[in-house]
């Protein structure tokens, strides 16, 4: 074999290597690959793309077919695990369900505003989406106080809870919820950095909430908190019967994290929904990035919807809406 065929080969298995990699990503709490995999649908078509310029420069085309087929099946691969994801998950096996309470039906409204949404748009949100429970990261406790306010005049009463974050640059987090669905009359801040919100009701059929916000990993300096951070918030809803837990959780269905979450489930993947991102809300859904979640204790809950909504107010999130029932 010659040697420019030898290295033709070579470059095919790395090529592979590295689309397997990223379809099945064990790495994927690894920088950078905790990055590249929160863009499935951008990788299968940079995928895509890259096979088709080595099929139309003829000199290539049979020299380069090893390549070809090895980024043809890494682009096929990312395909594939956004398809499975477009379909709805089978609900799990109810063992132990808490006590069921009222009300039967409750909404969860996420919304990640950067501080930049007015109130009245995300009173608007609310009211729209008749949400029971509204998480929003990176939002002041002034504009969450007017947000109720403006709901509390449309009839929509909320209790709200703040906590502020570490970073004098973001904004912390936000929690209202309808005194419909429980007296929550205090909270305690989430030991992350961007500030988030724990709230237990006073009566035991309410279920406990988080407004999360765990650190993203942006650099790789940052990576150890991020997956101490947001293996804190999935283990909350995992050990915690009943439990809502919402926010930009700055992870995916990849992330180590949110891929074994017990007998908690993400809201989209149950609804179908998970192939669609939310951040960043200037690019089409389809190749964002599905950061923003909501789970629920799959004992307790059944998904009966997930919406992600379209680009509001000049944040670089989209809004997530899910539909939750009492099993």
């Amino acid at each position: 074999m010659s040697p420019g065929r030898v290295a033709t080969w070579a470059t095919a298995a790395v090529v592979g290597a590295v689309g397997l990699g990223l379809a099945v990503p064990v790495l994927s709490g690894v920088y950078p690959v905790a990055q590249l995999v929160a863009f499935r649908a951008v990788l299968g078509l940079a995928g895509l793309a890259g096979a088709l310029v080595l099929v139309a420069l003829p000199w290539t085309r049979r020299r380069a077919v090893p390549v070809v087929v090895a980024l043809a099946l890494g682009a096929g691969a990312q395909a594939a695990v956004l398809v499975a994801r477009a379909v709805p998950a089978a609900p799990p096996e109810v063992s132990a369900a808490p006590s069921s309470g009222v009300p039967a039906d409750v909404v969860v409204l996420s919304f990640n505003t950067l501080d930049t949404v007015p109130a009245a748009t995300l009173a608007a949100l609310a009211e729209d989406a008749h949400a029971d429970v509204v998480v929003l990261p990176e939002t002041s406790r002034s504009t969450a106080e007017i947000t109720a306010a403006l709901l509390g005049t449309a009839g929509m009463p909320m209790q709200v809870h703040t906590a502020g974050g570490n970073s004098p640059w973001i904004a912390g987090t936000a929690l209202l919820v309808s005194p419909g669905l429980g007296t929550y009359p205090s909270s305690t801040d989430l030991p992350t950095r961007l500030g988030g919100v724990l709230a237990v009701p006073d009566d035991d059929a309410a279920p406990t909430l988080v407004a999360a916000h765990p650190l993203a990993p942006g650099r790789r300096s940052a990576m150890p908190a991020w997956r101490s951070e947001t293996a804190w918030v999935a283990g909350r809803c995992a050990s915690t019967p009943g439990a809502i837990v919402a926010g930009d959780l700055n992870a995916t269905l990849d992330h180590p994290a949110l891929r074994d979450l017990g007998p908690c489930v993400d809201a989209a993947r149950a609804a179908g929904e998970a192939w669609r991102g939310t951040w960043p809300a200037s690019a089409p859904s389809v190749l964002a990035a599905p950061i923003d979640h909501v789970l629920v204790d799959g004992r307790a809950w059944r998904v009966t919807g997930f919406e992600v909504l379209g680009a509001t107010g000049g944040s670089d999130h989209r809004p997530v809406v899910a539909h939750l029932t009492r099993r």
